[in-house]
């Protein structure tokens, strides 16, 4: 009988130490998997957006518009656009309506991967809307806020909101009123006279008045024509006044008028015309005024 212990007992030995170098090898793979660091993937930080109040821009004394700079940051490795989204506005408290209007103010729309850039943003609005005309202040306050948008070029979105503040002075026209006309030299078809006229200066700040074109009427006709330009300063919240010369001509015109006017003690007049105000302001050195004031005089002969 053969024996198996015998005849497998050489073999079993190479069969043996080939298993366990096997396992052993297979043993140090894993271990070798295991040490061998994996990198962390990178920190995408979150874009930065902070707005400040820059400066004014007048067309005239209604219609402003506000310039914020814009400081966006964007340190991810991917350029973006950027977008206004869900914007509003207040002036004084009050919602400056439908036609305020709120966008960027040059062509930048992009801001490049890991780099920062000022963009000017302007808000347009037109303050004769707002309910104010009778109350009193000095300064308008406007606040603005919005979402700013960024749309990246890996397709990925953020979205970071925005808050400004401005203020800014009010300027009101100034208000005309006749005080006196006063018959200097009546002749065969001309009449010269001179009319006294008030200048109220409402604003916190003084004013001038630097040319004056005008027409007057008297009594429901017209009267005469003319225009000044001789400077007038009138102070802060107060009045100044000024005469103006004129001729009434009766070529055109029935005769008896001056013998009307003569006779009246006074007289309901119009006075409608332009003037030029300077403000002494860099971002509004001169506005117009049109103006149609309609009063009650005295004549004086």
């Amino acid at each position: 009988m053969i024996n198996l212990k015998r005849f497998f007992a050489p073999l079993l030995g190479p069969i043996l130490m080939g298993l366990c170098l096997s396992c052993a090898a297979k043993t140090a793979l894993v271990v070798s998997r295991q040490v061998v660091p994996v990198p962390d993937l990178p920190i995408r930080e979150q874009p930065v957006a902070t707005a400040s109040f820059d400066r004014i821009e007048v067309g005239d004394i209604d219609h402003v518009t506000l310039f914020f700079l814009l400081d966006v940051q964007n340190p991810r490795p991917s350029a973006a656009a950027l977008e206004i989204r869900d914007w509003k506005a207040a002036i004084n408290g009050l919602n400056p309506g439908e036609g305020a209007r709120l966008g960027f103010a040059g062509d930048i729309l992009r801001v490049d991967a890991g780099t920062s850039l000022q963009i000017p943003l302007g808000l347009a609005v037109d303050l004769g809307t707002l309910p104010l005309e009778y109350e009193d202040f000095d300064e308008y306050q406007a606040d603005l806020d919005f979402n700013l948008g960024f749309i990246f070029d890996t397709r990925e979105s953020a979205e970071i909101p925005v808050a400004a503040g401005a203020a800014f002075p009010r300027i009101r026209n100034p208000d005309f009123t006749i005080t006196a006309i006063v018959i200097m030299k009546a002749e065969l078809i001309n009449t010269r006279f001179k009319v006294s006229l008030r200048v109220d200066n409402p604003n916190f700040f003084p004013v001038e008045l630097s040319s004056l074109s005008y027409e007057l009427y008297g009594a429901e006709r017209f009267w005469a024509d003319g225009e000044k330009t001789d400077m007038l300063l009138i102070p802060a919240r107060s009045s100044a006044e000024t005469e103006l010369s004129l001729v009434m001509n009766f070529i055109n015109m029935r005769r008896e008028l001056l013998d009307q006017i003569i006779a009246l003690k006074q007289v309901n007049y119009r006075l409608a015309g332009e003037a030029a105000i300077r403000t002494g302001m860099d971002f509004l050195p001169h506005f117009l005024v049109n103006f149609d004031r309609s009063g009650k005089s005295v004549v004086i002969d």
